[in-house]
C-alpha cells in the first residue's frame, strides 16, 4: 500500500483540512450506502430498526468498570466518535455484509451468500488445528456479533456436545445491537470489557477468535490482547486471528487514492501492516502457527497454546 503517489499525497493534504475531510467522508458514506442498497443491503432501514430495538437494552450490557482506552477513542470508519456511538453500532452489520460482497467483486452474490462463503472459509481454516470438541469459545472484539453467531452455528454443526460461545467488546452500543441480533439467545454471554484485560478466569477457554480486530489496534494493544488470550486458553487451546492479509495481491494493488482514504478511516492500519503477527503469536507463547488465506484479501492465523 504505497501512499507516495502524488494523488495520494494530495488527498493526505485535503484530509488534514477539517471541513474538507468532513465533506469527503460525507460523500464517501453516501456512495457506500447507495452502493450497498443497490446490492440488496437495506442499510438505512436496518440502521433505524436496530437502534429502536437496541436502545432499551443498553443499560443491561454496560459494565461501569469498563473505561475505553485512549486508542479506542480515535476516529474510526469516518465516525467522529469512533466506534463508540450508535451510528457505528447500527451500521456494523450492513458494513460487514458490504465487505463480504467486495471480497468477490466479479461474482454475483447476495449479501447473505457472500457472508456465508466468507464465514465458511474462516472456520475451514481453523478446523485443522482443533483436536477435539470445543467446550467454550470466546470471540474477542465481537462488534455486533456477526462472526460470533457464525462461530456458534459452526460449532453446533461440528460436534454433538454443545459449546458455550461468548462475545466481548469495548462498545456497549455494539453489544446492545448484538443482543438484538441474537434473538434466539445462542450466545452464552456478551461481555463489556477490554480484550487485553477481560476479567475472565484463566485457562477457561478452548478457542479464542479475533475477527477483523487487529487492524484496528496499535501494536502495543495487539500484543497485550495476545497475552490475555494466552492466559485465557487452556493448554492445547487454539487462537484464530482473521484479518487483512499484508501479502494479498489485491491489497498491494490498491490505487494510491483509495489506499490513502482507507488509511484515514483506519488510524492503526499502517501499524498493523508493519507488525509480524506470526512472530507476535510466538512471543506470546503460542506454537504451531499456521497462516491460510480465506479469500483474496484476508488470512486466518491459527496457533495453539
Amino acid at each position: 500500500m504505497d501512499h507516495g503517489h502524488p494523488l495520494g499525497r494530495l488527498i493526505d493534504v485535503l484530509l488534514a483540512v477539517e471541513p474538507l475531510r468532513r465533506l469527503l467522508f460525507l460523500q464517501a458514506r453516501q456512495v457506500i450506502i447507495r452502493t450497498a442498497e443497490k446490492r440488496g443491503i437495506a442499510w438505512r432501514a436496518r440502521r433505524e430498526a436496530l437502534r429502536r430495538q437496541a436502545e432499551p437494552l443498553l443499560a443491561s450490557v454496560v459494565n461501569p468498570a469498563t473505561q475505553p482506552p485512549a486508542y479506542y477513542r480515535a476516529r474510526f470508519h469516518a465516525y467522529q466518535e469512533g466506534n463508540l456511538c450508535w451510528a457505528a453500532a447500527c451500521e456494523a452489520e450492513q458494513a460487514t455484509d458490504a465487505m463480504a460482497l467486495r471480497v468477490w467483486p466479479g461474482e454475483v452474490l447476495s449479501p447473505a451468500a457472500a457472508q456465508q462463503r466468507l464465514r465458511e472459509a474462516i472456520v475451514a481454516a481453523i478446523e485443522p488445528s482443533l483436536d477435539g470438541p470445543v467446550h467454550h469459545a470466546l470471540d474477542l472484539g465481537c462488534s455486533v456479533g456477526v462472526g460470533t453467531l457464525a462461530l456458534a452455528d459452526w460449532l453446533a454443526r461440528r460436534q454433538p456436545e454443545p459449546a458455550a460461545v461468548s462475545g466481548l467488546d469495548l462498545s456497549p452500543e455494539m453489544l446492545a445491537v448484538a443482543r438484538v441480533r441474537d434473538g434466539e439467545r445462542r450466545i452464552q454471554a456478551w461481555h463489556h470489557a477490554p480484550a487485553e484485560a477481560t476479567g475472565l478466569p484463566a485457562a477457561s477457554v478452548d478457542l479464542v477468535t479475533l475477527q477483523f480486530v487487529c487492524h484496528e489496534l496499535p501494536q502495543s494493544a495487539t500484543r497485550a490482547v495476545l497475552a490475555e488470550a494466552a492466559r485465557l486458553l487452556r493448554p492445547g487451546g487454539v487462537i484464530a486471528l482473521v484479518d487483512q492479509d499484508p501479502g494479498s495481491a489485491v491489497i498491494r494493488r490498491l490505487p494510491a487514492p483509495i489506499a490513502t482514504l482507507l488509511k484515514s478511516t483506519e488510524p492503526y492500519l499502517e501499524e498493523y501492516f508493519r507488525l509480524d503477527l506470526p512472530a507476535a503469536l510466538e512471543q506470546a507463547g503460542f506454537q504451531a502457527v499456521r497462516a491460510e488465506a480465506c479469500d483474496p484479501r484476508h488470512r486466518v492465523l491459527v496457533a495453539r497454546r
